[in-house]
């Protein structure tokens, strides 16, 4: 990866910064989610069991059983996943992404061509936050194309992630050439978020 930004950094203006986050939100309401179907479940198991049942071990396994799908949902992240919503996964990225921005100082350039490019692993997806000097709406098209190509990578895993980012470069070049004083002012490696 640092490879990549290296190489983006030495034909170009642009400073990247690349931050991979295990998750952008919280998401508790999943957790309770499965925690309160899988209560469901061990009530209407109790209700329609034709053997009787003891009422007061039936009660308890109903209320351990919320606990039980709680820890699931939140330790089972393909289980979490598909009681969010999209629409809110996306959000949560792009909150995070903005948050990160202006955290790490992306906007402090000198040129103000700072470009965060913010993954984040759980919602499976990819936020770039561009600055100011950053010249998209001249870029147009071909800047979404490439934003949306590294987002489709986060799926895909690292290489295709390391090759969408590397296919910007060009783009980059172009729209941001590098300067002869033009010296290294954000870190090349990933952050950790």
């Amino acid at each position: 990866m640092l490879d990549q930004i290296v190489g983006l950094e030495a034909t170009s203006g642009a400073e990247l910064v690349v931050t991979v986050a295990v998750r952008s939100g919280h998401y508790r309401h999943a957790d309770y989610l499965v925690g309160a179907l899988l209560s469901l479940a061990a009530l209407l198991f109790y209700l329609f069991y034709p053997d009787p049942l003891f009422d007061d071990v039936a009660v308890m396994l109903i209320i351990a059983s919320f606990g039980v799908g709680t820890i699931l949902g939140a330790s089972l992240s393909p289980l979490r996943r598909v009681f969010v919503s999209r629409k809110q996964m996306d959000e949560e990225v792009r909150k995070a992404a903005h948050s990160k921005f202006v955290e790490q100082g992306i906007s402090r350039t000198r040129d103000r061509t700072g470009i965060l490019v913010y993954v984040s692993l759980f919602e499976q997806r990819v936020e770039v936050v561009p600055d100011i000097g950053i010249p998209v709406q001249d870029l147009g098209e071909r800047w979404a194309s490439g934003t949306k190509a590294l987002d489709i990578s986060a799926k895909n895993g690292f290489a295709a992630f390391a090759q969408a980012l590397a296919a910007m470069g060009p783009m980059l070049t172009e729209a941001v050439p590098r300067a002869p004083d033009d010296i290294n002012e954000l870190p090349d490696d990933m952050v950790q978020a």
